[in-house]
C-alpha cells in the first residue's frame, strides 16, 4: 500500500516533473500549445527543466505539431498588408515559423504597427527559443494593448522561459486580476511563486483550480509542499494521499513520491521510491534523484553511478553531468570532470550552468584561454548571473589580465545586490519548463 509522505520541511526540497492543464482561451485570442502532450513527453527525456504538461485548448481541440509531410506554406505574393497577415498568422498556426516570421518582418517594412503584429510575432520568437527578442515583441504589443489579458500571459511565458519568474508572475498575476478565472495563468503564477518560495502566494494561485487539477501528479505535488512547508499537515497529507489516489501504481508516481520524501529528509522512504521508479528503465530523472539521494548520505560512488546511468537515459540533462562532475572534481579527479562536462556541453551547447561549471574545472587543470571561452559563452546564455562574471574574472586574473579581471568582478558585484527571483526550490527544480504559448490577438 503505497502511504503518502508526512508533512514536508525546508531541509531538501528536489523539483517537480511537469504540469498540464486545460486552458481557456481569453477574449480576442486563440490558445494552443508548442507542443502537444506526447511530444512534451518527448521532451523531457532531453529538457533541461521539467517540462510543463500544459494542454492549452483551441476551440476545444488541443494543438497538433504538423506533421512533417504537412504541405509547405508558399510565399504571399501579394503587397496587400491585410493579405500578408492571413498568410503569416496561417503560417504561424501550422508551425511553419520561418514563413511566419518572413510575412511579419514584411508588414514591418510596410509600416504596420499594431498589438496583433507584434504578438503574432513574439510567438514565433517564443517558439523557436529566442526568448529575448519575445520578451521585446511582447512588451511593444502590450503598449499598443495595454489591456488584452492574452498579450501580458504571453509576456510572462516570455520571462518564465528566461527564469525571471518575479517578472513572470507579476504579468500572470495582471491576467488573473482581469480574468480570476484564467486556469492558464492561475497554474503559471502558482508555479512561478513555487519557484522563487513564496508558498502562501503559490497557494493563493493553485487553491481555485483544484478540482480541474485533481488528477494533475505535479499539481498535486506542488500544492502538497506548500501546504507542508507552511506547516499546513492535514492539507499537505490530504492532497498527497490525492495524488497517490490519482497517480496509481505507476513508476511516475513513485518518482514523485521519492522527491517528496527526499524533500521530508525520509532517506530510507525516499530510496525504496526511486527504486521502483527505476523499474521504468527510460524514465527521466528517477536515476538522478537517487543519484542526488547518496551524494546526500556521502555515497559519492553510488551517486556517480546513478548520475552516470542518468546520462545514459538522459543525455539532454545538464544536471546529471554537473553533478558528476563535482564529484569527479570532490575526488580531485580534475581530468575525468573535464570529460564528463565536455560530453555534457556537447550534447547541451546552451545550458549556462554547465558551461560554467567546465570553466571552472578548466581553471583547476589549469586552462586559462578555455576557460575563459566557456565562461564567456555562458555570460552570453545568462548575461545577469554574477557568479559567471566572477569566474571569468578569476580566469582574466589567472591569465594576467588584470583590467578585465577588474571589470569582470565589479560586474560581479553589481549583480550580486541584485534580488535574486529564483529561491531553493526553484534552484533545486532541474527539470521545468513549458511550451504553451498564445496564438497572439486575431
Amino acid at each position: 500500500m503505497v502511504q503518502p509522505p508526512t508533512c514536508p520541511n525546508a531541509a531538501a526540497r528536489p523539483g517537480y516533473d511537469g504540469t498540464r492543464g486545460n486552458k481557456k482561451p481569453q477574449s480576442g485570442f486563440k490558445f494552443v500549445t508548442a507542443m502537444d502532450v506526447p511530444h512534451i513527453k518527448k521532451f523531457l527525456a532531453t529538457g533541461i527543466l521539467t517540462v510543463l504538461f500544459c494542454r492549452g485548448l483551441c476551440q476545444s481541440q488541443p494543438f497538433q505539431t504538423p506533421a512533417r509531410t504537412a504541405p509547405r506554406v508558399q510565399q504571399a505574393s501579394s503587397d496587400d498588408p491585410k493579405t500578408i497577415a492571413e498568410h503569416g498568422q496561417r503560417a504561424l498556426a501550422e508551425g511553419q515559423y520561418a514563413a511566419a516570421e518572413h510575412d511579419f518582418q514584411r508588414l514591418l517594412k510596410l509600416g504596420v504597427r499594431s498589438a496583433s503584429l507584434f504578438s503574432n510575432l513574439g510567438v514565433v520568437y517564443l517558439r523557436t527559443g529566442r526568448f529575448d527578442q519575445a520578451i521585446s515583441a511582447f512588451l511593444k504589443a502590450k503598449a499598443l494593448a495595454p489591456d488584452v489579458s492574452g498579450i501580458r500571459l504571453n509576456l510572462g511565458l516570455g520571462y518564465f522561459r528566461k527564469h525571471q519568474f518575479k517578472l513572470a508572475a507579476s504579468n500572470f498575476g495582471d491576467v488573473i486580476s482581469s480574468d480570476p478565472n484564467n486556469l492558464q495563468a492561475r497554474y503559471l503564477k502558482g508555479i512561478c511563486d513555487f519557484m522563487m518560495d513564496d508558498f502562501h502566494a503559490a497557494i493563493a494561485a493553485f487553491e481555485p483550480i483544484q478540482i480541474a487539477e485533481q488528477d494533475d501528479l505535479e499539481y498535486l505535488f506542488m500544492l502538497g509542499t506548500s501546504y507542508g512547508m507552511l506547516k499546513r499537515t492535514d492539507d499537505s497529507l490530504r492532497v498527497f494521499q490525492r495524488m497517490i489516489e490519482a497517480g496509481g501504481d505507476t513508476p511516475h508516481l513513485h518518482l514523485l513520491l521519492g522527491k517528496a520524501y527526499l524533500a521530508l529528509s525520509q532517506l530510507d522512504n525516499a530510496a525504496v521510491e526511486l527504486k521502483r521508479a527505476t523499474e521504468n528503465p527510460s524514465l527521466p530523472f528517477a536515476h538522478y534523484y537517487l543519484g542526488v539521494l547518496n551524494r546526500q548520505q556521502g555515497r559519492l560512488d553510488l551517486a556517480a553511478t546513478e548520475f552516470e546511468k542518468e546520462i545514459e537515459i538522459a543525455p539532454g540533462n545538464p544536471s546529471a553531468y554537473k553533478d558528476l562532475a563535482e564529484i569527479r572534481l570532490d575526488q580531485s579527479d580534475v581530468q575525468g570532470a573535464v570529460q564528463v562536462l565536455e560530453k555534457g556541453v556537447e550534447h547541451n551547447p546552451d545550458a549556462p550552468d554547465l558551461l560554467a561549471t567546465l570553466g571552472r574545472a578548466y581553471l583547476q587543470v589549469p586552462a586559462e584561454p578555455r576557460a575563459i571561452t566557456v565562461l564567456k559563452r555562458a555570460i552570453a546564455l545568462d548575461p545577469k548571473s554574477g557568479s559567471y562574471h566572477y569566474q571569468l574574472g578569476r580566469a582574466y586574473l589567472k591569465a594576467g589580465r588584470r583590467v578585465e579581471a577588474s571589470a569582470e568582478m565589479a560586474r560581479a558585484r553589481a549583480l550580486t545586490n541584485e534580488a535574486p527571483t529564483v529561491g531553493k526550490m526553484g534552484a533545486l527544480s532541474k527539470d521545468q519548463e513549458t511550451d504553451a504559448v498564445s496564438d497572439g490577438p486575431h
